[in-house]
């Protein structure tokens, strides 16, 4: 992170200024496949033109814009995803993209944009292709060695639901052997709070979320492709009952979704469309958010930067194990590159 955006989001602390640093931005939901536990996979009626997105990206980064995050559906989907990344790029906004991967070669050119891209990985190919589609494992697969080998900065992501839930060695295995890391967290109904949604036939309970996260913490001891922090991993001992956390949703943090609502948290529910950026100007929008946790954090990265927005480092240090089990072979790991 630059020293620059560090000093933004201290002073945002320090003197409770809102400021739109990381800023996640969902360009369509449309999507080239239609995964089963997910709701975002057509596009919404009235998704942004180009120019209303670079008017977006304008207005944002006079507000403090440092980062950005290009999500879906599929970003890599949208039919303007090359104009988008260069204007971005152009004014020196740090981009990261989270992707199913399978574009990335019809987007080789657009991979040195990226800070950083995450690839979402079920497990072992008869578990990736039953929830995402024939040969979306080899494909994603495919989009990861290349993105690596070019260089990029790549992470596996990993949701734990039914479907996978034993799945957490063999997925481990093969990031290994991608020297790649894997960041995990749970299956929820719908992405949204709130509403329900395919995810629900996936969700464990949370006797076996404990179980699952379990294991995951025992490849984390074992020096293995874990890339959660312990603040992740022992906020997932309690889900889906979550603790208490900081927030920093609304102060540093906001999501734009592609029709130009603005929320202060990508997680909340999506029934309110109050603040539309383009109806009521980008600092109108932003003014009106509002800026309350929920206590239902399920992302692990989110979880991890909210613990440090507020400052409970303590979060961070490792765990006890929370129950007995054989520990993992350690594996030697070259995470990022």
């Amino acid at each position: 992170m630059k020293a620059s955006t560090l000093l933004s989001i201290a002073r945002a602390r320090v003197f409770s200024t809102p400021k739109p640093i990381a800023v996640g931005f969902e360009l369509t939901h449309l999507c080239n496949l239609a995964c089963s536990y997910c709701d975002r996979h057509t596009p919404l009626p009235k998704e942004m033109s180009l120019s209303e997105i670079f008017a977006a990206f304008s207005g944002l980064e006079r507000l403090g814009m440092r980062e950005i995050s290009l999500d879906g559906g599929e970003a890599l989907a949208h039919r303007r995803i090359d104009e988008i990344v260069g204007f971005l790029r152009k004014r020196a906004i740090v981009v990261r993209l989270n992707t199913n991967g399978i574009l990335l070669p019809k987007k080789k050119h657009l991979i040195p944009s990226f800070e950083k891209i995450k690839i979402s990985l079920d497990g072992p190919a008869e578990v990736h292709d039953r929830a995402r589609g024939p040969h979306a494992f080899e494909r994603a697969v495919a989009g990861a060695r290349l993105a690596r080998d070019l260089g990029a900065r790549v992470e596996l992501t990993c949701v734990i639901g039914r479907h996978n839930a034993d799945s957490v060695d063999a997925l481990l295995e093969i990031a290994r052997s991608l020297e790649l890391g894997v960041i995990f967290q749970p299956a929820r109904d719908s992405l949204f709070q709130g509403e329900s949604g395919p995810g629900a036939a996936y969700r464990l309970d949370g006797q076996q979320v404990r179980a699952a996260f379990a294991r995951v913490e025992a490849h984390k001891r074992a020096g293995n492709s874990v890339l959660n922090g312990w603040s992740s991993l022992r906020h997932f001992r309690s889900f889906p009952n979550d603790t208490p956390l900081p927030c920093a949703a609304g102060w540093i943090n906001l999501t734009l979704d592609p029709e130009g609502n603005l929320y202060h948290c990508g997680q909340v529910n999506r029934r309110d469309k109050s603040r539309n950026l383009v109806e009521l100007g980008v600092e109108e929008a932003f003014n009106r958010l509002t800026r309350h946790g929920c206590q239902q954090c399920w992302c692990a990265r989110v979880v991890e930067e909210n613990y440090a927005w507020g400052g409970q480092f303590a979060k961070s240090l490792p765990l006890p194990p929370a129950e007995t089990q054989p520990e993992p072979e350690r594996r030697r790991l070259a995470i990022s590159r």
